[in-house]
């Protein structure tokens, strides 16, 4: 996710999972290269980020544990149910 980086202006919310409320590690919002964020080794699902309401969404990452957890439900969900 794009998060509009200055550092001046860096506010607490950037740094919190939309999903959680728990630190998100967004190295970006966090004032450091994009390229050091866990998001550049990520893959991102579709539909992943629509739990986030729409007035939340691109405002800041979610976290790599509610995108692991997402992937867990997915996956479950598209097993055969004995």
């Amino acid at each position: 996710m794009s998060v509009e980086q200055d550092t001046n202006k860096v506010t607490p919310e950037v740094l919190v999972c939309p999903l959680c409320g728990e630190a998100n590690g967004c190295s970006y919002a966090a004032g450091r290269p994009h390229s050091e964020c866990w998001c550049n080794r990520a893959v991102f699902p579709e539909g992943v980020f629509d739990p986030i309401p729409a007035e939340q969404r691109r405002k800041s990452c979610i976290c790599e544990a509610c995108l692991d957890t997402y992937k867990k439900k997915t996956e479950q969900n598209k097993e055969p149910h004995s």
